[in-house]
């Protein structure tokens, strides 16, 4: 409770003008409450902005994006790093300092969420692939920050992608997105700064 509190009272300071909401903590009405992951989705995979992108907010971003049981689409920008370090939401934990915290989305701009890779499996998140996970649970985070989970590759956000019923499908067809299916390789063995070029490249040489 007290680092999730830390964090609400840091990320106010990088939301101008959002000390009221700072009240209520948002967390996505998709996200479900199960006691293990859910089965790893068939319909994950990645969306690579095109350039003609009409939302500032997502031109050259790379989404990883999932859809579980009823609920629509939900996704987190996977390549906008920011200019702050875990440390400055977990200062007890020397391993926070290694890692950046990324720009995950406009929607539930105070919700943390992470993207974990191997090692156990982490309750209530919802299942990317075989070995990948997306969760939100903070014990659960600053278990694996202090090396009290086996994992090999953590990336954490702040912030959310999500869609109304039809939407995400007809900026698809608008031709604002490429869709193409989930590598991890591209997620976590590439530099955050060339994923959305190299994902854009091999999404126009598929095209063409």
């Amino acid at each position: 409770m007290l680092t999730r509190f830390r964090f609400l009272l840091f990320l106010g300071s990088l939301l101008a003008g959002s000390w009221p909401a700072l009240l209520h903590a948002d967390q996505p009405g998709q996200m479900p409450h199960g006691k293990i992951p859910e089965e790893p989705a068939a319909s994950s995979f990645l969306l690579v902005a095109s350039k003609q992108m009409p939302d500032p907010r997502f031109r050259k971003t790379v989404l990883v994006v999932t859809r579980h049981g009823n609920s629509g689409p939900i996704g987190v920008i996977v390549n906008r790093p920011q200019d702050i370090k875990l440390d400055e939401i977990f200062p007890d934990s020397p391993a926070a300092r290694e890692f950046s915290l990324f720009f995950g989305g406009p929607a539930y701009p105070k919700q943390l969420s992470y993207l974990v890779r191997g090692g156990e499996a982490v309750a209530g998140a919802l299942a990317i692939s075989g070995s990948i996970y997306l969760a939100y649970d903070m014990t659960t985070l600053g278990e694996l920050l202090d090396g009290k989970r086996a994992y090999k590759d953590l990336r954490v956000m702040h912030g959310l992608a999500s869609w109304a019923p039809g939407q995400l499908e007809y900026e698809i067809k608008l031709g604002g997105w490429y869709v193409m299916p989930f590598d991890e390789a591209a997620i976590f063995d590439r530099p955050p700064a060339a994923m959305w070029q190299e994902l854009y490249n091999r999404a126009n040489s598929i095209v063409l």
